[in-house]
């Protein structure tokens, strides 16, 4: 039996997960000053200069089309690498570094009809009567929403 090592953060009262490999670390909002970008996709927020890097905030609440999906001073960042991509995906806050065996975690695939699970979402884990919205970091990013951040973030 294996096990894999997610990072839990929340949104909205719902525990969501990333796999430890993909994140680069975690930041308050409050800290960092964001430079708001024209014409970009509603869900990014804006860019940050992290540690002279420019990286890109999305706001999950508005990926997610939640109701309330105003970003507020307390927020964190998760700071994760996708597609060779360094992005800030902006949330309530991280609540846990968990590992979970691989018998806890089903595939959307197995329990939803395909046209009603979400590209970015993978796997639901159960972990000690919580239940884990498991996230596919792959997919968080569109081809055209890198074809839209890469030139804001080359040098």
């Amino acid at each position: 039996m294996s096990s894999v090592q997610f990072i839990i953060f929340e949104l909205e009262q719902q525990q969501y997960g990333i796999e430890i490999d993909f994140v680069n670390g975690i930041n308050k909002l409050n800290d960092l000053k964001i430079s708001h970008i024209p014409n970009s996709p509603t869900f990014i927020e804006g860019i940050i200069n992290l540690r002279g890097k420019i990286i890109p905030l999305y706001n999950l609440r508005k990926r997610f089309q939640f109701q309330n999906n105003t970003i507020r001073k307390n927020d964190e960042i998760l700071i994760a690498i996708v597609n060779d991509i360094m992005i800030g995906l902006i949330v309530d806050e991280v609540v846990d570094i968990v590992r979970i065996e691989d018998t806890d975690i089903e595939s959307t695939v197995t329990l939803f009809s395909s046209n009603i699970t979400n590209e970015f979402i993978s796997s639901i884990a159960k972990k000690d009567d919580q239940m884990i919205i498991i996230l596919n970091a792959e997919k968080i990013l569109t081809v055209k929403e890198r074809d839209i951040i890469t030139p804001l973030i080359e040098k």
